[in-house]
């Protein structure tokens, strides 16, 4: 049987346990996370958080994916019909996360501004749409299957035209 990529869209707060339920079931899924340090009462905190609130990756065939809605924690799945390109833009994604220092979450990014390629620094390789607020530049990066991005602040002269 062929395999399908799947967005799977989780219950609220269910995550980390639908992931732990895949995997215990043998079905192969991805959960990008990034980590979170605080100081709680004098003590370092670390937590994982999802990069995109609600969503994980998996691949699975039509027994497996029946198999995954009897956890009961799956509010809808999203196919991806081209899956090379939202698993490309996905790894944009998490390797922006772990690099960056400022990120946020951010709507869709049309695509009137100038496709750019990150050329030096920290983010080098990063591919996204230039947004300028101000005097601040940041590159949005898309994950058009979520419909959603996130924007990394760079500096000007780290851009280069793609």
């Amino acid at each position: 049987m062929a395999r399908t990529w799947y967005f799977l869209h989780a219950k609220p707060r269910t995550e980390k346990k639908l992931q732990a339920w895949l995997t215990g079931s043998r079905i192969w899924n991805y959960l990008p996370v990034y980590v979170n340090v605080r100081v709680v009462q004098r003590r370092t905190v670390r937590t994982e958080i999802p990069i995109f609130p609600g969503y994980l990756l998996a691949r699975m065939d039509d027994a497996e994916r029946v198999q995954a809605l009897r956890s009961n924690l799956i509010v809808q799945q999203i196919p991806l019909d081209r899956p090379r390109p939202a698993i490309h833009q996905l790894r944009q994604v998490v390797r922006a996360v772990r690099r960056a220092q400022e990120l946020k979450t951010v709507p869709l990014a049309d695509r009137t501004g100038a496709f750019v390629r990150i050329k030096s620094g920290p983010m080098a390789g990063l591919e996204g749409y230039v947004a300028r607020e101000g005097g601040a530049c940041a590159v949005i990066i898309n994950l058009e299957a979520l419909g959603a991005a996130v924007a990394v602040a760079v500096a000007e002269e780290d851009l280069a035209a793609a």
